[in-house]
């Protein structure tokens, strides 16, 4: 039995290994420990196996990533898979200069070990074009960056029932010193600071920079305690010289996921932020249900209004550009919504999830494409116009056949329209929105994911939902150009997609330069201010 039993587990290795194609593998027990290691274990770190067993992983790997070895340890789920995550992997007394590694972790079951995979980055790093000793840390995200990753993360999170709390901190006094530190020195100390929150926050990437004092992070259970990053934050202040005149003040708001929706508990996150933007620490509840409540009321006007303008279909279409990578020929236009002219309508849209009217606005811009496509066909040329279905429309079986009955009205609609499906990530029921998007299939509709990334939920949608196309997550896109991680990710999934016959598009693309490596890579389509931004009219369509 002991022998059966020490078989499955060589087995279970084995296949672990295999599927990783890496240079290391760590096997980790629940509390951190490696309880196995196998592969270039001396080349890497510079160790023997047996002065590794029983050690920490954290122990090994770069002093900013601890807090990250300790997530995915305890976050990783039977089936699943976090990362890749770029880090650094410290050589034994710094004999050797540190090597830039990928680190992805997987596991087999529940309640067994969880498996650290660690491949060498340095090659690859060099292969796409980085200095691999000019890897930056990530930066601390803006507002706007931020509410997209919380959507985002918190869904995620609700997979596995994990709690998750709120922190907010104000550093009173600090940015008094925006005008007495030299450029350098200010642009040092509030780095320093931001890559403080990075580390201390859930994975290292849910934190914002509120304003020059005002900072929210994410955390677990198994975050960085609060005195700790007190403590941080004042030695950091005290190198600038600073730290008698700054007075860190934070508080801890709880958060209960299972009685919060991913979109509920994002929105009281956001309505916090807010708060503590607008009139500092004292106005910030200790409770997430509570601010969601808040929210609600405070919004019960813009609620009635945005119900009226669905209603009546009072609002705009706007067309953007989206294009051949090689030929910059226009292949189809996104449609994008106005309520007041040309305003930003990102307000109104996430007002409308978070209170479910989701499925009836994208059924009414919907209607609106197809009356505009019907208008226009016998004039001219319009192509294809990409409608935007949010996961909450797409889940709901109500919804569907609303859609379904709408588009038999016109015969000719399949040429006329695509349907991306954004927020993926929040879908619960992948096989059953599966099955509605197959019946759009069938009918000549071509779907697209919106928003891809490279978190779990994004691959378990792709695996999960048989689609025409993709478009990478303008985040990653941004930031090609300067950051190895995001370039490597953006990468390796053009590639996956190709493989499974899935086309690509890159969003947000600015510059010549993001188009020509882009373009490189192998994605199809690009859309952004490159190319054009949104217009009253969609551009012409050059017939094939």
């Amino acid at each position: 039995m002991p022998q059966t039993k020490e078989l499955k587990s060589q087995r279970d290795r084995f296949l672990a290994f295999a599927f990783a194609a890496a240079d290391l593998l760590v096997e980790v027990t629940d509390d951190e420990k490696i309880s196995y290691i196998s592969g270039a274990v001396k080349a890497i770190t510079g160790y023997d196996e047996k002065e590794v067993m029983g050690e920490k992983l954290s122990e090994f790997l770069d002093a900013n990533d601890i807090d990250l070895a300790a997530s995915i340890t305890k976050n990783t789920r039977a089936g699943g898979k976090k990362g890749p995550y770029l880090t650094k992997i410290t050589h034994k007394n710094g004999v050797i200069e540190e090597k830039h590694v990928f680190l992805s972790s997987f596991a087999m079951k529940d309640d067994g070990p969880v498996y650290i995979a660690i491949t060498l980055a340095d090659s690859l790093l060099s292969f796409i074009g980085f200095n691999r000793n000019e890897v930056a840390p990530q930066n601390i995200p803006s507002v706007d960056e931020f509410e997209k990753l919380l959507r985002k993360k918190i869904a995620n999170l609700g997979e596995t029932n994990q709690a998750v709390d709120v922190q907010v901190m104000q550093l009173e006094g600090m940015s008094a010193f925006q005008k007495k530190l030299d450029a350098n020195s200010w642009a040092g100390l509030t780095a320093a600071i931001g890559q403080l929150m990075m580390e201390a926050s859930l994975d290292g990437e849910t934190a914002v920079k509120v304003d020059d004092e005002k900072f929210l992070l994410l955390k677990t259970e198994n975050s960085q305690a609060e005195d700790q990053l007190q403590k941080k934050i004042m030695e950091i202040a005290e190198r600038y010289n600073i730290a008698d005149a700054i007075n860190v003040q934070s508080k801890n708001i709880e958060g209960d996921l299972t009685a919060l929706s991913a979109r509920e508990a994002t929105r009281a996150v956001l309505y916090t932020m807010n708060k503590m933007e607008q009139a500092g620490l004292d106005a910030v509840g200790g409770d997430l249900n509570a601010s969601f409540s808040a929210f609600l009321e405070e919004n019960s006007i813009k609620i009635n209004n945005i119900k009226r303008m669905i209603s009546h279909q009072n609002f705009k279409l706007r067309f953007q550009p989206i294009v051949m990578m090689k030929t910059g020929k226009v292949s189809h236009h996104e449609v994008l919504v106005r309520f007041n002219a040309d305003d930003s309508p990102f307000e109104m849209i996430t007002l409308c999830e978070d209170i479910g009217l989701s499925p009836d606005l994208d059924l009414g811009v919907c209607r609106q494409c197809l009356k505009f496509a019907d208008q226009n066909r016998k004039k001219r040329e319009i192509g294809k116009l990409a409608v935007n279905l949010s996961g909450q429309s797409i889940q709901s079986e109500v919804f569907v056949k609303k859609l379904m009955a709408t588009l038999d009205e016109y015969p000719e609609a399949a040429k006329h329209l695509i349907f991306e499906i954004t927020e993926s990530s929040e879908i619960k029921d992948l096989d059953k929105v599966d099955g509605y998007i197959q019946q759009l299939r069938q009918k000549g509709y071509h779907v697209c994911l919106d928003d891809f990334g490279a978190g779990s939920a994004s691959f378990q949608s792709l695996h999960k939902l048989n689609v025409d196309g993709v478009k990478i997550d303008g985040a990653y896109i941004r930031k090609v150009l300067n950051s190895p991680r995001d370039a490597t990710m953006v990468k390796n999934m053009v590639q996956m997609c190709h493989e499974m016959g899935v086309y690509v598009v890159a969003e947000m693309v600015e510059s010549e330069e993001q188009r020509v490596f882009l373009d490189s890579i192998g994605v199809d389509k690009g859309q952004g201010w490159l190319f054009g931004k949104a217009e009253p009219e969609p551009l012409p369509i050059e017939e094939e």
